[in-house]
């Protein structure tokens, strides 16, 4: 039977009010997972015929009993009860949608479950406090009170939802509840009621219920399962947060302690990981014992845990900028760099990082302590390590000055713009233009500036083509004077090279400066070298000519076409199909007939 007529049932007469029912479980009970999705689309509309009433007492048990179906069903169904409401007849029967929830909160699906638990807190925040105490509150005692541990992962969510709408025998009942869900014999239990901890903390006033749910954390804190310490550092700030008198936080310290100093490096790794919240909600005690565990840390026996704390250093420091605690910092920092330690990973993530150090403690004592560690960084074994500190270097220029940048590191950095790994290369590219800056333009020629051509022919095209966008950025930097005296030379003379890829190469500076020149300069520089590579012998070289003649003139409309029409005609009769598709579409740019 075809979903869209009706049952045999309505046609011999049965009452036609039933036939959206009937067909909605025509359509559930399909085997076409995209035709069910569909009706679960449509439950609006079919509880629109229905009624309020028929809604509540037919479709939503119906609906209770299809919890058997493809993920993706059930998963769209969860989300369609949360809007639900006008289909049941308003906010005084919303804990009509709730049935077939709590059946989805079984599943054996997360995702599913989720899904069901996120809509089931939506309809709590509509529900009037009667309805929570009569209607939700036994969905949570039912669910938390179910031999499957999925219910009782999905109640587990649910208790920071209810807490908030009811009196305090409500209350206390709905917490022990909770408490015995944190004593679950099931670790996975355990975990989600740890996870909630905090949300619950956070909608209870009364003391002697904060008293007992602190007992709780300190028990979860000290679990046998990692999985279930791990969350007990996100419950420290969470519950910092609730109250910043030193009675209260004096108690949970002691937990982030023991986490700093758990036999789990996951627990360890959290406790580095989260130093930036924990220093901001136990401000008090940040520099007393935040920060001394945090140094702990740096040296880990566990590389994750090194390699995460060496990622918050600049946190740490901008809880105490000062110089003691950066001559304390250095012998943590000098064991990582290399040799000492063994992990590219670790000394990389400390190259990310070391450079967020220098606006924190200015140019003096970054000059003082922290270029040595850059300096050996910058001749790291690991080009990994290079790249990350290559990624900092216009942080660094903007701080030590010019005189420093000019005597320690451009060195360093010449070496680096020739390095083995393309990607370093691409990396020193990237940072020219904010180096140009703070050198100055007589500083960065005499330096710097041959690196351009070495990059326009370099064996790899992703650097050559950084290069090319590189100058575009460098003449915006330095100006068109500059441009005009020492990039110019260079380019004219790569169409001199014997490879096409270095006439190549200059082509691509040339489509590239378009975008920032002037149309007396790309008349005079620009125009002259496309024209000339326009009859080059090599057919990649003359189809690059035709899109730098397009980028050209669409950037420069002042450009005048006389020089530009016979060499265009000529390439659209060339015999190689790309040189003549390129010339085409050039002179289309340009409104002229090919």
């Amino acid at each position: 039977m075809h979903p869209t007529e009706p049952p045999a049932s309505v046609a011999s007469g049965v009452d036609e009010r039933l036939y959206p029912v009937a067909v909605l479980i025509d359509e559930l009970r399909h085997d076409d997972i995209h035709l069910r999705l569909n009706s679960i689309k449509k439950l609006g509309t079919i509880a629109t015929a229905l009624g309020p009433e028929r809604t509540r007492e037919e479709l939503m048990p119906f609906l209770q009993e299809i919890i058997d179906d493809d993920d993706e069903v059930l998963i769209a169904l969860a989300e369609a009860l949360r809007h639900g409401v006008t289909w049941v007849g308003g906010l005084p029967y919303v804990h009509a949608l709730t049935g077939p929830l709590e059946e989805l909160c079984n599943v054996e699906e997360i995702s599913v479950r989720e899904k069901a638990v996120e809509s089931l807190k939506a309809l709590g925040m509509d529900m009037l406090p009667e309805q929570v105490e009569g209607h939700l509150c036994e969905l949570v005692r039912r669910l938390a009170n179910h031999e499957w541990f999925t219910s009782k992962i999905s109640v587990c969510s649910l208790f920071a939802a209810a807490l908030p709408k009811v009196g305090e025998v409500k209350q206390d009942e709905l917490l022990k509840h909770y408490f015995r869900l944190c004593g679950d014999d099931t670790p996975m239990v355990r975990r989600q009621a740890a996870n909630v901890l905090g949300s619950v903390a956070e909608v209870l006033q009364n003391e002697d219920m904060l008293t007992e749910l602190i007992e709780h954390f300190e028990k979860l804190a000290k679990d046998e399962q990692d999985s279930v310490r791990l969350l007990a550092i996100n419950n420290c700030i969470a519950l910092g947060r609730i109250k910043t008198s030193t009675e209260w936080q004096a108690q949970i310290l002691p937990v982030v302690k023991a986490c700093a100093e758990d036999k789990s490096w996951r627990v360890r790794y959290m406790v580095a990981d989260n130093v930036k919240q924990l220093c901001a909600v136990f401000e008090a005690g940040a520099t007393t014992t935040i920060v001394p565990l945090y140094l702990k840390l740096l040296s880990d026996q566990e590389v994750e845990v090194r390699t995460i704390a060496t990622a918050r250093i600049a946190d740490v420091a901008a809880v105490n900028p000062t110089k003691e605690f950066l001559e304390t910092l250095m012998p943590a920092m000098e064991k990582l760099t290399a040799p000492r330690e063994s992990s590219q990973h670790v000394r990389a993530s400390l190259a990310g990082s070391v450079l967020a150090l220098t606006p924190i403690f200015g140019a003096k004592l970054t000059v003082d302590y922290l270029i040595n560690i850059f300096l050996l960084f910058i001749r790291d074994d690991s080009p990994e390590v290079r790249l990350k500190l290559i990624g900092t270097l216009g942080e660094l220029s903007s701080i030590v000055g010019i005189d420093v940048l000019s005597q320690s590191l451009l060195p360093s950095i010449k070496e680096l713009g020739k390095d083995r790994q393309w990607r370093v290369r691409l990396a020193v590219i990237d940072c020219m233009p904010s180096l140009a800056r703070y050198l100055g333009e007589a500083e960065f020629t005499q330096e710097l500036s041959s690196l351009i051509t070495d990059w326009l022919v370099d064996p790899v095209f992703s650097v050559r083509d950084a290069a090319a966008g590189t100058a575009r950025r460098l003449c915006e930097t330095l100006g068109l004077p500059w441009c005009e005296a020492h990039l110019m030379p260079q380019l004219r003379m790569l169409l001199t090279r014997m490879s096409y890829l270095h006439r190549i190469a200059a082509l691509l500076c040339a489509a590239a400066l378009a975008d920032v020149v002037s149309g007396a300069f790309a008349d005079k520089h620009l125009l002259p070298m496309v024209v000339r590579m326009a009859s080059d012998p090599v057919p990649n070289v003359r189809f690059n000519a035709a899109k730098s003649i397009e980028a050209i003139h669409k950037a420069c409309k002042s450009v005048g076409n006389d020089g530009l029409v016979p060499c265009l005609r000529k390439m659209v009769a060339d015999e190689d199909p790309d040189v003549k598709f390129y010339a085409k579409r050039a002179m289309t740019q340009m409104g002229l007939q090919a």
